[in-house]
């Protein structure tokens, strides 16, 4: 196909459309999770969204929540045969639910921070994926997973050990699933975050003095704007994106590659 019969078989109304797509998201409820969820829902997606408490701050004909505690393996699985019934197929899948604590003194106390940690970062994702990966598998175009993993996952912060090796895993299971699910168009992705003012970030961003350190670790002198993060997840979903999967996208305004 030439450069310009290629150009005209795109339909502007189209092309990376996520339209019609039905879409799993945990941690829908507040946050980066629910930006997600208003924009598929604006984009005419149909989203079935997932936190441990109640949603009503999503109110939308095609907007269905499911109540689910990620720690507890009997919950998801029962959540994600929810999931399918409720339209019958799942397009796209988006880990994005997380939690973080800073390392507490006492070894009991942050050895059970650190295993809820990974449970709702790390082994939440695995095992969702794991049930709804027959649903994707049904589809004739495959599906699409997303992992929202973080910066954390390139670089080495102090005083939270649980957050980066959740989010250094969650990396590797997403290469992990690409190249055992692929063969069944399949493709799988994580995004890095780097610094938002999301509901994790809250206290930093209204810190001045933090707020402006943490730009001047960006290229951008800036913190992200939450449609630019949004935007990258948007498109990783859509078909023009089927090609694009093993990879970790790091939307930081370049901090992972300033260096010195």
């Amino acid at each position: 196909m030439t450069q310009k019969s290629l150009a005209t078989n795109y339909n502007a109304m189209e092309i990376f459309s996520v339209k019609n797509k039905v879409v799993f998201i945990t941690g829908s409820s507040r946050g980066v999770g629910r930006e997600i969820a208003m924009a598929f829902l604006k984009l005419k997606a149909v989203v079935i969204g997932v936190s441990r408490n109640e949603n009503k701050s999503i109110k939308h004909k095609n907007y269905y929540h499911l109540v689910c505690d990620l720690k507890n393996y009997q919950a998801l699985k029962h959540t994600a045969n929810q999931a399918f019934k409720i339209k019958k197929k799942i397009d796209v899948i988006i880990n994005n639910a997380g939690i973080t604590k800073e390392e507490q003194n006492n070894f009991y106390k942050s050895f059970k921070s650190f295993n809820k940690t990974l449970n709702v970062n790390l082994t939440a994702p695995y095992a969702i994926s794991h049930f709804l990966i027959k649903a994707l598998k049904k589809n004739k175009n495959g599906g699409t997973i997303i992992n929202v993993s973080s910066i954390n996952a390139e670089l080495g912060f102090p005083n939270n050990p649980a957050y980066i090796s959740s989010k250094s895993g969650l990396v590797g299971l997403t290469r992990s699933f690409a190249r055992d699910y692929g063969k069944f168009n399949i493709n799988v992705n994580a995004v890095l975050p780097g610094y938002f003012n999301t509901d994790m970030n809250k206290k930093s961003y209204n810190n001045k003095s933090k707020r402006n350190k943490r730009s001047s670790l960006t290229m951008l002198s800036r913190w992200g704007k939450m449609s630019e993060l949004v935007g990258t997840i948007i498109f990783l979903a859509t078909n023009e994106a089927k090609y694009i999967t093993g990879q970790k996208i790091i939307v930081d305004g370049g901090i992972v590659s300033k260096g010195l």
